[in-house]
């Protein structure tokens, strides 16, 4: 059987953070959870934003109308827990009313998701006077091998190296954009002892997504290389540390 090999060359980190287990109060997590407002003179209409079903490749936008009640004008800015939420900053004169626009990016994000966009009084301060939930569900696109821009042979990767900075165990997504089945393997000649390989699942299937698990089995954390065989036409590409 031909075998393609794929090397993944490994950043490495010399010292490991012993982790220690602290114990968070219930009231501090409710509120990083559920922040609390303060009054202002800036009234956001919604609370809820339900985008619906939105395509992996579409910008969702949404209007939502802002209006300041006071006599002074006020600008305000935002912050989202996702990057993929964006609303941007404005200011208004007082009485005057205007739209905050929410942009949603669902690429890379398939499924349901649930965001939430925090409005603020001023242009750095950190007085919260709203906080909008944003939520529905991204449609897959069809053809999702852009999200795996390194390529070899048929199997494709979404990024090109590891890093075992703060775990034993890492993962690369990955997807079988070729015609037949693959199985991924070590190739114990050219690698590390102290490096292990599997795919999740054992075996791709032909367009079927999943996951490269790099697993490092000892303490050793210097020149380790490792090396991926297919079960494909044989073709290698090096994958170099970014």
């Amino acid at each position: 059987m031909r075998r393609l090999s794929l090397l993944l060359p490994l950043a490495l980190l010399c010292s490991v953070a012993v982790a220690q287990l602290k114990l968070v109060p219930r009231s501090k997590l409710d509120s990083v959870a559920n922040p609390r407002t303060v009054p202002s003179t800036l009234v956001v209409a919604e609370r809820v934003v339900d985008l619906g079903r939105v395509a992996e490749s579409e910008v969702a936008e949404r209007r939502v109308e802002i209006t300041n009640s006071g006599k002074v004008a006020t600008a305000w800015h935002s912050k989202a827990t996702c990057r993929c939420l964006t609303a941007g900053s404005g200011a208004l004169r007082g009485g005057a009313r205007d739209v905050v626009v929410l942009r949603f990016s669902g690429k890379g994000f398939p499924g349901p998701f649930d965001h939430k966009l925090f409005i603020y009084e001023g242009s750095g301060s950190d007085k919260l006077v709203a906080v909008v939930r944003v939520k529905g569900y991204v449609i897959a696109d069809a053809d999702r091998s852009g999200d795996y821009p390194y390529h070899c042979a048929g199997l494709l990767l979404r990024q090109p190296s590891v890093n075992f900075s703060s775990s034993n165990v890492e993962r690369i997504a990955c997807k079988n954009g070729s015609q037949r089945a693959i199985r991924v393997t070590k190739d114990a000649l050219l690698s590390s002892a102290e490096l292990e390989v599997r795919s999740e699942p054992q075996v791709l299937q032909p367009g079927e997504e999943g996951d490269l698990v790099i697993t490092l089995t000892a303490e050793k954390r210097e020149n380790l290389r490792l090396y991926i065989d297919a079960e494909m036409a044989p073709r290698t590409r090096e994958i170099k540390v970014e």
